[in-house]
């Protein structure tokens, strides 16, 4: 009796590591992420104001601009998908879910969070071939002479951080009693508040 209360504490415990070191790494991406969105967003707009003034006082146009807040979309776009992911913030259209009981919305959660996983790692195989195809027909920016590729290749990433934020919000809802939209983010509601009249 003794030897499997020891033997579900030493799982328990070794499970709140893995929890923990999950959070430690995923924390640390999450701060990456953060500084490339924040920063490619300040590129851009700062940018778009130099270009314009530089058009409307200096009477010409700053080339770099288009190429440099292309590369800037690219990232957010693709590295924003891996931060949503990872912070339970994607569009979720749950009409049906809500009206779900708690262990059939658990079960639902399991399955979208684990077939939105296979999708975007699938996705992420998909543009690995996108960018092999577009490294082989060796194009560059016009201006700045980076390589296509190198570019692209932020997509395969996004893809894949998404994914796997997606199988870990799959792990934690496997182990763990409450519904996760994310490996750290409960699937919670606001309590709506209803005034008088």
């Amino acid at each position: 009796m003794s030897s499997s209360n020891s033997k579900e504490t030493a799982a328990g415990v070794s499970e709140g590591r893995i929890i923990e070191r999950v959070t430690r790494v995923g924390q640390a991406l999450q701060r990456v992420e953060e500084i490339l969105l924040s920063g490619s967003i300040l590129i851009i707009a700062g940018l778009t104001i130099l270009n314009v003034f530089c058009r409307a006082v200096l009477g010409f146009s700053l080339a770099v601009t288009e190429e440099v807040s292309q590369f800037c979309i690219i990232i957010v776009s693709f590295v924003g998908l891996s931060y949503a992911a990872s912070q339970g913030r994607h569009i979720r259209m749950t009409a049906i879910y809500d009206q779900l009981g708690p262990r059939l919305r658990k079960v639902a959660m399991v399955i979208i969070t684990a077939s939105t996983s296979l999708i975007m790692l699938y996705l992420g195989f998909y543009a690995i071939s996108y960018v092999i195809s577009v490294y082989q027909l060796g194009g560059v920016y016009p201006v700045l002479r980076v390589p296509f590729y190198v570019v692209f290749a932020i997509a395969p990433i996004g893809l894949f951080l998404a994914g796997i934020h997606y199988a870990l919000a799959t792990y934690r809802n496997l182990i763990s009693p409450d519904i996760y939209l994310s490996f750290d983010v409960k699937d919670e509601y606001e309590e709506m508040i209803v005034e008088e009249i």
